[in-house]
């Protein structure tokens, strides 16, 4: 049985095949229209095509940014493709492919990915945690997706915990509220800070340049990143007791985020010597598409 995986992005579709031990066998990807219909004819045209590459029974995953009740199929919210808000896009797929469609939000495929064969491989429970445009995350035991009533695990729109007077005034979030994790420590948020901090905009590989010259303007706004992250990260180990915590998006590349972070962390928290692991993706910007193709498995 092969594994297929669909990554619905806002300028792309990404798809990819991967046989029963996670060995890719195709891929391929076609731009995001933006009517809904197309979209559902891409996603079509992208699974015939793997079929051509990669014969056999198939499993279908998709994974989509945005808000989405698995249990319906449905697509509630969608924050870089606002055409879909509503559509039952599984149920759709399901009518042209003939085959059942298993769908879920990007954090679900990123924190199924990296707990199935990724960063956190044979651990028990593991937190998968994205660093991008805005801050989402899922939970995965056993390398499995664990669904909740509400279909949301969305601990990027929690408060910030412990804050101090370095963290005010509270930042508006997208959201609308004040002070949440997401306003703090999204990439947009980082890349802004630095931004009036040193008067030009630069990229993560930059900053990690940056970083290891130790520029002042820039050390001072990522260790305030860094603060910050230690403290959701100890709300989360706290509250989830997760074997690891695995970080991806574009932030994620940051080098510093790893260095003592378990240190940084247990100093927010009431018992001594934490023994959760804060890992960095496998797989990348893979990690999701990937992710999309086990959800079918599972």
């Amino acid at each position: 049985m092969n594994h297929f995986g669909l990554d619905l992005g806002g300028t792309k579709i990404s798809a990819i095949a991967l046989d029963e031990k996670g060995n890719e066998l195709a891929r391929t990807r076609q731009p995001t229209p933006k009517n809904y219909k197309e979209i559902v004819a891409h996603c079509v045209s992208l699974v015939r095509e793997m079929e051509k590459q990669a014969p056999g029974e198939f499993t279908l995953g998709v994974g989509s940014p945005g808000v989405i009740d698995r249990a319906a199929g449905q697509v509630n919210f969608s924050p870089n493709i606002p055409d879909m808000k509503g559509k039952f896009l599984a149920r759709d797929l399901e009518k042209s492919l003939g085959t059942c469609v298993q769908l879920a939000n990007d954090a679900v495929c990123f924190a199924l990915s990296e707990s199935a064969d990724g960063a956190a491989a044979g651990l028990h429970r593991v937190y998968g945690i994205i660093l991008g445009t805005g801050v989402g995350g899922a939970l995965a035991e056993n390398g499995h997706y664990v669904p909740g009533p509400n279909t949301l695990f969305e601990w990027g729109h929690i408060t910030l915990p412990w804050l101090d007077e370095k963290d005010m005034p509270m930042p508006r979030c997208a959201c609308g509220r004040l002070g949440c994790i997401e306003a703090y420590l999204s990439g947009r948020s980082l890349h802004n800070q630095l931004s009036e901090s040193i008067g030009r905009d630069i990229t993560n590989d930059e900053l990690n340049a940056l970083l290891a010259k130790r520029v002042p303007g820039v050390m001072d706004v990522t260790n305030n990143y860094v603060r910050r992250l230690a403290k959701a990260l100890a709300m989360l180990i706290t509250i989830l007791d997760p074997d690891a915590l695995v970080l991806g998006g574009g932030v994620s590349n940051l080098d510093m985020l790893y260095e003592d972070m378990v240190r940084r962390a247990g100093k927010y928290m009431v018992v001594p010597g934490i023994k959760t692991k804060i890992l960095k993706a496998k797989f990348g910007d893979d990690s999701g598409l990937r992710g999309a193709a086990w959800l079918g498995s599972k």
